[in-house]
């Protein structure tokens, strides 16, 4: 009888892993910065990029002009690409593109580019954190 219970438990936490959605719409990320000039928001956002191979990928950033930096993530087979539009009191983070494998027939993305996404926030924080 336990065993059974166990069995029915596992098959139930089974398909409520299955009926997540692996797709979701991309989020944009609007960051707002206080103390810093806008220079130091560009240096902070450069930063972010990552130094050779990364557990969630590589971010590479370049600056596309005076007030955009792009971010393209490789990580494995995927690719992602951001714009990154900033000033002296705020950036975003904007879905430009990612490679067909994390795209859904109705415009919506893997679920990886929204975490993807959040870890970059996160780490341009840290930055903007270590430059006051």
């Amino acid at each position: 009888m336990k065993f059974i219970k166990i069995l029915l438990t596992m098959m139930f936490i089974t398909f409520l892993f299955g009926c997540s959605s692996k797709y979701q719409a991309p989020h944009n990320i609007t960051t707002p910065v206080e103390g810093l000039t806008k220079e130091q928001v560009k240096k902070a956002i450069l930063a972010s990029a990552t130094k050779g191979e990364s557990t969630f990928g590589t971010w590479k950033m370049e600056s596309i002009d005076q007030n955009t930096i792009r971010g393209h993530l490789f990580n494995r087979k995927f690719e992602a690409v951001v714009n990154i539009p900033y000033s002296a009191t705020s950036y975003s983070i904007n879905y430009v593109s990612v490679s067909d494998n994390l795209k859904s027939k109705n415009g919506n993305v893997h679920r990886n580019y929204n975490r993807w996404i959040n870890n970059l926030d996160v780490k341009i924080k840290q930055n903007i954190f270590n430059a006051k």
